[in-house]
């Protein structure tokens, strides 16, 4: 797509900020650029630094589906932007296709799944019809890897049985997420590899056509609401003139995934490359920390680095020789693999110093609850929200701060299941110093470090 495209776009109303559509936030505007699977060349990032600066603020976001945000764009310069980006090559393939680029891989997905995915995602941005689909809609085409984020929840997701065989047969779901635990939400039937595309585009036709009749709807979810999951099979059946039930899929479960296998070196077998991976600051890099990690990404990689759905940063195909001296370059530019320091996990929105409807400056809280937690032990990965939106996490994690006023928050454990979509209340209205000190003694082997 040329520059010149960009006055043909589609403007669908939507809180949800795109290339072509900036959300306003406190902090200017937000221009969201959707990435495949998350992957950007060295001479991109540089360009996004210099066009954060040119057109921003500066602030470059991580988004939870591997995008990129560039915050702070100024009045008058989003057409600016926009030739910048579609430049660097970060535009869809069609001039209504950016919407709906939400197809979520595994950054360590196989050559088989990627190209299964870009099928998918090539499919969603050039077909008309697909191209109405809400800028939320969203797809995972699962692996059976085992980093991988399966705890997102997507409008539709596809999983194999038995990831180890070739072509296995897939289960899939909608409005959730693979079934992980016992009491998860089991497949919704099963499809042969050679029909799991067909299957795909079934499952978007018989929504398109329902969303007609329903046009205030705009997710799966609000199409099973209506119909339930049995009339969606029965339809699919139909469709497909095959049948989509197993006598034991409703005991299937994925193989959980290893916790934050993304961080430090990914070990490979022999003297293959390893992947090297980190978290910047609550997910956000600025300028000078992008240009540098493409200098790291060209000096020990192939140009190609990777952002991911946990908000993070990976180097792939780094020689073994090279990965410590890899890891510590990211180290020393900000970036945290230790699982002992809370920031190797810790998310959060952009607070009231970015948006309207936060209540308090979240950003620089959880840098105060990070050095608050630091040297305790098992402290599990912490979210600090602005408000009950939740915008950086569309799922609970273990530890929930949402704000109430200006540096106060109420405190949920996810892992109580309920009452709340963040769990359960631990303690209300606490200041980060006494969150701090109680999630230390929750969690970890003492108090909180006050030094």
């Amino acid at each position: 797509m040329n520059s010149a495209d960009k006055s043909l776009v589609h403007d669908r109303r939507s809180a949800c900020p795109g290339l072509f559509r900036m959300a306003q936030a406190r902090d200017g505007g937000i221009c969201r650029v959707k990435l495949t699977f998350g992957n950007l060349t060295s001479d991109q990032a540089r360009g996004i630094a210099k066009a954060s600066e040119q057109f921003g603020n500066g602030v470059i976001d991580i988004t939870n589906r591997a995008n990129v945000q560039i915050r702070g764009v100024r009045p008058g310069n989003e057409d600016g932007l926009i030739d910048a980006l579609l430049g660097l090559g970060l535009g869809p393939l069609t001039d209504k296709g950016d919407d709906v680029r939400n197809v979520m891989i595994s950054p360590f997905a196989s050559l088989d799944i990627r190209l299964f995915a870009m099928r998918v995602l090539t499919s969603l941005q050039t077909s008309p019809l697909y191209q109405t689909l809400s800028p939320k809609f969203c797809l995972f085409i699962d692996g059976g890897e085992n980093v991988a984020m399966v705890s997102h929840p997507h409008d539709l997701w596809l999983s194999p049985i038995t990831p180890e065989s070739h072509g296995s047969d897939y289960a899939f779901g909608v409005a959730g997420t693979p079934p992980v635990l016992t009491e998860d939400q089991p497949a919704l039937g099963i499809i042969s590899s050679e029909r799991a595309f067909e299957l795909i585009t079934a499952i978007l036709d018989l929504f398109i056509e329902w969303n007609e009749r329903n046009p205030d709807a705009s997710r799966l979810r609000h199409m099973i609401a209506d119909i339930g999951k049995e009339e969606l099979v029965h339809l699919l059946e139909q469709r497909l003139d095959t049948f989509l039930q197993a006598a034991d899929l409703p005991q299937w479960r994925r193989t959980p995934p290893q916790p934050n296998g993304h961080l430090g070196i990914v070990k490979t077998t022999g003297n293959s490359p390893q992947t090297v991976g980190a978290m910047p600051p609550l997910g956000r890099l600025n300028p000078h920390m992008l240009r540098i990690l493409a200098a790291i990404t060209d000096q020990y990689c192939t140009g190609i680095l990777q952002l991911t759905p946990w908000q993070s940063v990976l180097l792939p195909c780094v020689a073994i020789e090279h990965a410590q001296e890899t890891l510590d370059a990211l180290h020393s530019l900000g970036l945290t693999s230790d699982l002992t320091q809370p920031m190797a996990t810790m998310i959060s929105c952009s607070g009231s110093a970015g948006c309207k409807s936060a209540l308090a400056a979240t950003q620089s809280d959880g840098a105060r609850l990070a050095a608050l937690l630091a040297g305790i032990s098992h402290i599990p990965q912490i979210h600090l929200t602005g408000c009950g939106k939740s915008c950086a996490s569309p799922m609970a994690k273990p530890v929930t701060l949402v704000a109430t006023s200006d540096g106060h928050y109420d405190i949920f454990l996810h892992a109580t299941n309920g009452p709340s979509r963040f769990g359960k209340l631990l303690a209300s209205n606490r200041t980060i110093e006494e969150s701090a000190e109680l999630i230390g003694i929750k969690f970890g082997s003492g108090g909180p470090s006050h030094a």
